[in-house]
């Protein structure tokens, strides 16, 4: 009788679950981020920080990386944070198209990175980031050995945001990764 009783008294507990109860939020913490054009349609692919081999991207089609990373949370990335961005890669065909104005944006969110590398890229190298996670290691070492072999190189969206407002005629260097078998790193020069 004193079980039934007991568990009678116990029974709105168990029923009412966990109404004061606090979801914990969580952020998806980006690493890698690609640029590139599908059918004439800039594609912003995001990388979430992940202990997989194979990453998960997230692609989302925009004019602009200010209206991607939006999109991205609004509709895709809940809770999307860029505090940890390492790498930003952009197809060698949208460069001229978003370059300048992407790191004008960046350079204006404190919220980003501020160590973030940037490169031009080809299409074997985007692939190779979208298949494995290594190639985003590896695509980070090979910039920081092209800055190594050649100083002058622009690695980090900072440098790249203050020789474009420098505006200098002669132009500056900045990564360019190839992919056939395995990254390669080169250098490329960009006009303002």
């Amino acid at each position: 009788m004193l079980k039934k009783l007991a568990f009678l008294f116990c029974l709105p507990l168990l029923v009412s679950g966990c109404n004061t109860s606090h979801q914990i939020e969580t952020a998806a913490v980006i690493e890698t981020v690609t640029v590139d054009s599908q059918n004439g349609q800039l594609c912003y692919t995001f990388y979430p920080l992940s202990d997989s081999d194979a990453p998960e991207g997230v692609r989302v089609p925009a004019d602009s990386f200010e209206q991607a990373r939006r999109l991205a949370e609004e509709r895709y990335i809940p809770h999307l944070s860029l505090a940890k961005l390492e790498l930003l890669l952009l197809h060698e065909n949208v460069d001229r198209q978003t370059m300048r104005s992407d790191i004008f944006y960046i350079s204006t969110q404190a919220s980003f990175s501020p160590v973030a590398y940037i490169a031009l890229c080809d299409s074997n190298t985007l692939k190779k980031i979208g298949e494995n996670t290594s190639a985003q290691t590896t695509a980070e070492q090979q910039i920081l050995l092209c800055k190594q072999q050649r100083p002058e190189v622009k690695i980090d969206y900072l440098s790249v945001f203050n020789s474009y407002a420098a505006g200098n005629k002669k132009g500056f260097a900045v990564p360019y990764i190839t992919a056939d078998k395995e990254l390669k790193v080169s250098t490329v020069s960009i006009y303002a």
